[in-house]
């Protein structure tokens, strides 16, 4: 069986990804997980406490289909991976509500969901409905973790600057970003006593977090993954000129609103992790509604379909 490739306003009539599915019970790969990002689950215009410039009704519906896909792969991933920006924008509790219903399926399918914040979430609603899917965090007051995957481990970080309650509703209360000097301070430590590679992953890159030196530098770090750009993004990490190492960056598609449409696969293998790009759609959807579908959009599709990218370990 070959899972269709899902669009919002249009088929791309890109290639869709192979899923076999067999007739008996579904297995779990733990080498496999599911990298999903930007979900921005919306409210009805009527039901907005802040209202964010128009409805997006179609996101729901495509998120159904992402999980069912994600459902059908053969076998299935062990984790699903989400790096954040649950909510549309403003962080309406009921937007989490939603998300947690739309995601249990992946949980009682015993797929293990491991989520961290973006910058359009507010910690509070999202523990309050997402919480069981985050763990027990190493940093009081953030939403972070560690996962140990067969051959590294995967650490989400959490780069939510909150904006203040007098500035909720307020796009540009929304543009910054933080670790914050905890979440620095024992990210260090985890990374002086590592003993395992390591990916780390949060929903902004890299550089918007000052951790290109990190990353270059630290023995164990061979990789950063990405959300918020709404697109596949591939980059180097590099740090002076002077030095020689190089680390692979890799941004994520949104999980269904607009620009870059999908998700990834990641593989765990004894001496790289292997990325796979699910790419179902590209879309602007204020364009959509005053044109016919551009054929570029088309062409971007193909272009991103089953492209790999590989993270290998520092020797």
């Amino acid at each position: 069986m070959t899972a269709a490739g899902c669009s919002a306003f249009g088929s791309a009539d890109a290639p869709a990804e192979s899923v076999e599915v067999a007739s008996q019970p579904p297995q779990i790969n733990k080498n496999l997980a599911v990298l999903i990002a930007d979900v921005h689950i919306p409210l009805p215009w009527s039901e907005q406490k802040y209202r964010t410039g128009q409805e997006y009704p179609w996101i729901i519906g495509q998120v159904r289909r992402f999980v069912d896909e994600i459902l059908a792969l053969r076998p299935r991933p062990a984790h699903v991976f989400c790096l954040g920006d649950v909510s549309l924008a403003f962080s309406e509790e009921r937007e989490y509500e939603i998300a947690a219903r739309l995601l249990q399926p992946l949980e009682d399918a015993g797929i293990k969901l491991v989520m961290t914040v973006g910058n359009h979430d507010l910690r509070e609603p999202f523990l309050k409905h997402l919480g069981r899917w985050v763990g027990e965090t190493p940093v009081p007051g953030r939403v972070t973790s560690v996962t140990h995957l067969p051959d590294f481990d995967f650490v989400l970080l959490d780069s939510l600057k909150e904006p203040k309650s007098e500035d909720r509703g307020k796009y540009d209360a929304l543009k910054s970003c933080d670790l914050g000097a905890d979440q620095r301070k024992w990210l260090d430590g985890f990374l002086a006593a590592a003993e395992r590679p390591v990916i780390l992953g949060a929903h902004h890159t890299a550089g918007q977090l000052g951790l290109v030196k990190t990353v270059v530098r630290s023995p164990k770090v061979f990789g950063f993954i990405h959300g918020h750009n709404h697109k596949w993004e591939r980059s180097y990490l590099f740090h002076g000129y002077s030095q020689t190492t190089v680390v692979r960056s890799q941004g994520l598609p949104s999980f269904g609103i607009d620009r870059d449409i999908g998700y990834a696969l990641l593989r765990s293998l004894p001496d790289r992790a292997e990325f796979k790009y699910v790419a179902r759609d590209y879309y602007f959807p204020r364009m959509v509604a005053a044109a016919e579908r551009p054929p570029l959009w088309d062409d971007i599709v193909r272009d991103n379909s089953s492209r790999k990218v590989v993270f290998p370990f520092k020797k």
